[in-house]
């Protein structure tokens, strides 16, 4: 369901935008790591900036693979550990800073009360697999709590989203509904189902 953001809050928000830049985060460094081989996703504000600082695992560490972001937070998997500086360098004056934030806090008043219901239920974060039975091929991704998806079937990858109960990945698009320790993707195009069970943890 989208809503309608009223014209009068676009204007005050533009010229918020226009005169107070939003503020630099500074970096930080955030230690992650996938005990047991299983997934995990470590919870920070990563100003959708984060990149390997160094890897402590013995299994290499590659993004979109076993390790990868959205702005909430780092997700590591089937075994890497590693120290991630997410944020960025930089800084502001105090003035444009303390108009930066609130400039960005009534952004995301309004945009949370828009898309209150953008957030992935719990049950459907972390890492799933299955096997296509029309691909003939076993399938195996990963759903972020922002709805991110990235994953693999056979030896390809894939990234998708999932909004709702409506899960993209790749070329692919199915409904999915809870079942078990995991959910049943139904694809919308040719109707055939598949069965995901979980792998690793959510959050």
């Amino acid at each position: 369901m989208r809503f309608a953001i009223p014209a009068r809050f676009v204007s005050a928000l533009t010229c918020l935008a226009l005169v107070a830049p939003p503020p630099a985060f500074a970096s930080r460094t955030i230690r992650c790591e996938s005990e047991q081989y299983r997934y995990r996703y470590c919870r920070v504000d990563t100003d959708n900036r984060v990149e390997l600082a160094r890897q402590l695992s013995s299994m290499r560490c590659r993004q979109g693979d076993n390790w990868g972001y959205d702005r909430r937070g780092v997700w590591v998997d089937r075994g890497c550990a590693a120290e991630f500086r997410v944020g960025r360098d930089g800084g502001s004056n105090a003035a444009a800073a303390v108009a930066g934030i609130a400039a960005i806090a009534a952004i995301a008043a309004i945009a949370s009360h828009a898309n209150k219901d953008s957030d992935v239920a719990s049950w459907a974060v972390g890492t799933f697999r299955g096997y296509d039975d029309r691909e003939g091929t076993d399938v195996e991704l990963t759903i972020l709590p922002g709805g991110a998806v990235n994953g693999r079937a056979g030896r390809h990858g894939f990234e998708g989203h999932l909004s709702g109960d409506r899960l993209t990945a790749g070329n692919k698009v199915f409904r999915i509904e809870r079942a078990d320790n995991g959910f049943v993707g139904t694809e919308e195009r040719d109707r055939y189902r598949v069965h995901f069970r979980r792998t690793g943890s959510g959050y």
